[in-house]
Order: C-alpha cells, then structure tokens, then sequence
C-alpha cells in the first residue's frame, strides 16, 4: 500500500497528508474533550453519591447508638433486675405478673421509635422474654460457649454486635443483625441473663434506601469482613460474603470511590464509605454508562464539529493541492520539451514564492546548460591535446629507466661498485614511483624506498650527515600510503642538513599509538625561525629559495586530509640552531585494500 500512495500524483499525496493533519488534531480534541467531560461528569456524581453515602452512615451510627442505649436502658431497669433475679420455680400468679410487667416495658421501649426489631430477656433462672410471637430455638435452649452468647459472656456487660451469616435464597431476608448483652445484677455483679435484639433486613434498609442515586445501581452494607448484611433493591446475596474482585480494596480503604472494569459485564464505579461507629461499609456500585449519561450531549456536538471540521477541511486541501500543483505541471511539461530538444522554452512565473523561485531558477538553470554546452564542445578539442600530450609524458620515466639499467650494467661490467648501488637505489626509487593502481604499501617497502633515497644522497654529501631508521616490527607489518614520508625526509635533508656547519643527523622512527601509527623524522639541523613554522601550521608552505618550490610539505598536508581527514596529523616544531620535528600521525591499516578516501 505504501508503494501505491507514494506513486501517486503529487496533487493526491498532498491530500493524502493534509486530510489527516487536519483530522486527526480534530478527532484527538474530540475524544479528549468528550473523555475529559466525562471524567469530570463521573467525578462529579461519585462525590455526590459518597457524600449522600456518609449521610446515610451517619444515620446507621445514630441507629446503632440508639440500639446499644436502647440494651443499656434495659440493663439498668430496676424492675428487670428484680425479676430476672428471682427463682424459676415460683408461683403461677408471679410469673404472669413478672411476664406482664416485662412485656409492658418493653413495648414501652419499642414505643418510642418504629424499629424492626425484636427483643429477647433470657434469664440465667429459666425466665424467657421476647416482642415477638414466637421464641427462636437457638434462644430458648442456647450455649453460652457459642456465637453471640459467647461474645456477650467475654464482653462482660459491654454491647456486643453479630452478623447473621446464611445462604437462604427467599424473599424473607429474615434477622440480619444482632446486638446483645450480658445482663449482671446491679452491686453484686451476679450473672442474670442476656438481652439480645434481632434487627430486620428491612429495618435497615429503610435507613439506606435513599442512598441508591442512579438507576442500575447496587447497595451493600457490609460488615469489616466483606459479608453482605444488607442490599438494595437486590437481595438474594444476603447473608453471604460479597465474590467480587472490588471487595479488597474496599475492605482496605476508608473512603473514596474507583473504576472497576467488569461488574455484572459492565465497567462500573464502586463508592464505598466506612462507619467510624461499627466499622460497616456502605458500597454503592453504580454503572459507568449511567453517570456519562449527561456527556451524551457534549458526545454529540463534538462528533458534529468533528464531521464540520473535516468537510471544511477536505475542500481546503484540495484547494491547496490545486494551488500548489498546478505550476509544478507547467513546469513538468517546459522540462519534457527540453527532454526532447527544445532549449528555446521559459517559466512564465507569477509569483515569488517557492514554485516562482523554483522556475526563476529552472530559467537560470536552463541558460547556464546553454553556455556550458558551448564550452564543454570549445575545450573538448583542448582535452584530446592534453591526452596526447599525457601518453607522450609516459614514455620519459620508462625510457630514464631502461636508461639507468644500462648505465648499471656499464658500471659493473667497469667494476664501478658506487655508481652501480646509486643507480640501482635511483632505478627502484624510479619503479616504485611510477608504480599503478596502489596507494597504499606495506611500511617495510616504503622504508625500503626510503633507504634507497637516503643511500643516493649519502653518495651526494658524502659524511655531511648520518641516519637511523628505528621502526618497530608490528608497524613494519602494517601498511601506510606510498611516498609518505620521502618528502619529509628530503626537506629535513636539502633544508636542514645541508646548510649546517658540520656533521648532522636525521633520526626516522615509527611506533603504534593505539589505533594509530606516529612516525616521528628528527634533524639537528639549522631549524626554522617561528614565523615560518606559523605559516607552515597554517598551510602555507613556501619556501624562501626560488629553486625549490616548497610544495612537498603542501601536497603532503593535502594527501593527509584526501585520504585521512580528521585522522591524519602533522605537526611541525622547529627551534633555530637546535634542528626539526615533524610528527605523522595515520590511522592503523593492517591491510592494503582499506580505502580511506574522505
């Protein structure tokens, strides 16, 4: 597919990129206004529903205070104590009296509230108490060791709080919550019995019903273990611990709400608060489309700026794609008349814009091939004379060489030993010179080379000076570029050596530098004054003598930096009197066939 688009037209490849660069900044805005709205939206109603959350909690703890007041009032009625304190084995006559006292004031307690609730006075003596019609089994004949007995029994007097845990599965929820007491007779601390009261599910739900803000929504009111004491409006989990995943973190916090991905199928909030009383949880797990509901509006004014934008979008790109296209074709079509022949054409160019700046230049373009066409056929004829001239310019070194084979074999047929080395040293100085097709040598052949040079001159100036070549084995195995260092070597000789009273000497050494090889050419000649080695640094090498051109330093300089660039060095330090240092420095080549053009 990428082929194809970018073989397209220039026109469509424009409206290719501009249509999303137009797009996709309206669709990101899009979706983050219309997610950032909707994040605010589900905020803003969570925080209403925690807060309508601790409303209801603070109502429950009112509830449970009234509760644990309610057991405390019936722990301290004298007439209870009294009663619960007398034998079981009494006349007939006393227990109705007893039964009808009881019975009266604990419907003067229930009086005051519209509870559902249930009442039970199980008396250490046998005696039995209750608000409702029937008295649970588990009551009359209970075991202090068990459940809510035995919490009431180790609370000594204290309220104590039990949830009903079941798995029924009816309409009738039944008795959800328990409180209780330990009865004692008031100054004798003698166990009298327990009050227990038997709270409804409705009587509780009542107090959270107002909770359930949204429609879809689910409440729980747990205990600190995640059991389901009470819900709304569905309760067939009543009475079991709450299986979902959302229930640890509940049960870990205090307060707050958080999105959960799959409640029932569907992404839901969970807001949660905790009682500072009893330590419940109030859970409310309400849908998330149903708290977004309210950004369907802002959904669809941005699906409907998003659409506006992209139709005005569409025709801008075209119109641009035409603007800008329209002078590229007359362009194209003036360069395929060139193709085919025609100079005598012109951008006719309007504007100075790019395109107008692109034909300026095609017009300029167009007389500058002219003019070159004519001076490419003018020097054409001068190129063919240079060429002659160069096949010419080959015959001379070949002819010096075979030249100063015969004068070798003339020596040494004369027995002339000196003159038979020097040509020998002159003629592979000549044949390595004139050698094709190799820029680069092994170290130990240009040495080679380089004792061939110094032996011609040390038959030249006799004694006048003395050399040492120090080259390490390992930089002799690698390889350098050819003529190196002979002009080096020539210059400290010709302008160094010569002009010195007395003997002098010329030190050659290489050594490897890391992944470097520094070779090193020392005289004890006459040195250079510091301006000439300025200049030298500076590259501008000329020399003072009219016979002697100066450019061997010059051509070495830019055979450094054609072959080496930045990792080729030279560097020169002089002192008059007191001699020259040049110092070489190439990057290491251990073979011949590393091209290091730069």
């Amino acid at each position: 597919m990428q082929s194809a688009v970018l073989g397209t037209s220039l026109q469509k490849k424009l409206l290719f990129l501009f249509l999303p660069l137009a797009i996709l900044p309206l669709a990101v805005l899009g979706a983050f206004s219309y997610y950032k709205s909707s994040q605010v939206v589900q905020d803003q109603v969570c925080r209403t529903i925690l807060e309508n959350l601790s409303q209801v909690n603070y109502s429950l703890n009112y509830f449970v205070k009234d509760i644990e007041q309610l057991t405390m009032y019936i722990y301290s009625s004298r007439d209870i104590q009294d009663v619960l304190s007398k034998e079981h084995q009494r006349p007939l006559a006393e227990k109705y009296q007893d039964e009808k006292k009881i019975a009266d004031i604990l419907e003067t307690f229930l009086g005051f509230k519209n509870w559902d609730i249930a009442i039970y006075l199980l008396g250490e003596n046998g005696d039995r108490y209750f608000t409702g019609e029937l008295l649970p089994g588990q009551y009359d004949d209970y075991n202090p060791n068990w459940g809510l007995f035995r919490k009431m029994r180790l609370a000594q007097g204290n309220v104590v709080w039990d949830t009903h845990y079941n798995m029924k599965k009816t309409d009738d929820f039944g008795i959800v919550l328990s409180s209780g007491r330990q009865l004692k007779k008031i100054g004798t601390n003698q166990p009298l019995g327990y009050i227990v009261l038997d709270i409804m599910e409705s009587g509780l739900a009542d107090k959270y019903n107002k909770a359930r803000l949204q429609p879809g929504g689910q409440v729980f009111l747990l205990d600190a273990s995640g059991y389901i004491i009470s819900s709304t409006p569905s309760k067939h989990q009543v009475g079991t611990k709450l299986a979902e995943p959302y229930v640890e973190q509940v049960l870990e916090g205090s307060k707050g709400f958080f999105k959960q991905m799959k409640v029932n199928g569907e992404p839901s909030m969970i807001i949660y608060d905790t009682s500072e009383v009893t330590g419940f949880k109030l859970v409310s797990v309400v849908p998330s489309a149903v708290l977004t509901k309210e950004s369907t509006s802002i959904r669809s004014v941005t699906i409907w700026a998003m659409a506006i934008g992209a139709a005005v979008a569409c025709w801008l790109a075209y119109v641009l794609a035409v603007t800008i296209t329209t002078p590229l074709r007359k362009l194209r079509a003036l360069m395929r008349q060139v193709e085919s022949g025609n100079m005598n054409v012109a951008f006719p160019s309007k504007y100075k814009d790019e395109v107008g700046q692109l034909g300026h230049s095609f017009n300029t373009m167009l007389q500058r091939i002219k003019q070159l066409i004519d001076e490419v056929y003018n020097k054409q004829l001068m190129v063919q004379e240079a060429e002659i001239k160069a096949i010419q310019a080959q015959f001379n070194p070949h002819f010096l060489y075979n030249a100063l084979d015969s004068i070798n074999w003339m020596a040494r047929i004369h027995k002339l030993d000196n003159i038979s080395r020097t040509v020998i040293a002159l003629g592979e100085l000549l044949r390595f010179s004139i050698r094709k097709g190799q820029s680069y040598v092994s170290v130990r052949d240009d040495m080679q080379q380089i004792r061939n040079f110094l032996f011609i001159q040390k038959m030249r100036y006799g004694d006048k000076f003395e050399a040492e070549i120090d080259i390490s084995p390992e930089v002799e195995r690698l390889y350098t570029l050819k003529l190196l260092l002979q002009p080096v070597v020539e210059n400290a000789i010709t302008h160094g050596l010569e002009m010195k009273k007395g003997k002098g000497r010329l030190v050659i050494s290489g050594e490897r530098t890391g992944d470097h090889v520094r070779f090193t050419i020392q005289d004890d000649g006459v040195g250079m004054p510091a301006d000439v080695v300025t200049h030298i640094a500076g590259g501008r090498f000329m020399s003072s003598n009219e016979q002697k051109t100066g450019i061997g330093l010059g051509n070495l300089k830019k055979r450094l930096e054609l072959y080496f660039g930045r990792e080729g060095r030279l560097d020169i330090t002089s002192e008059p009197g007191q001699g020259t240092k040049v110092v070489i420095e190439i990057p290491v080549m251990t073979t011949a066939g590393e091209e290091r053009h730069v």
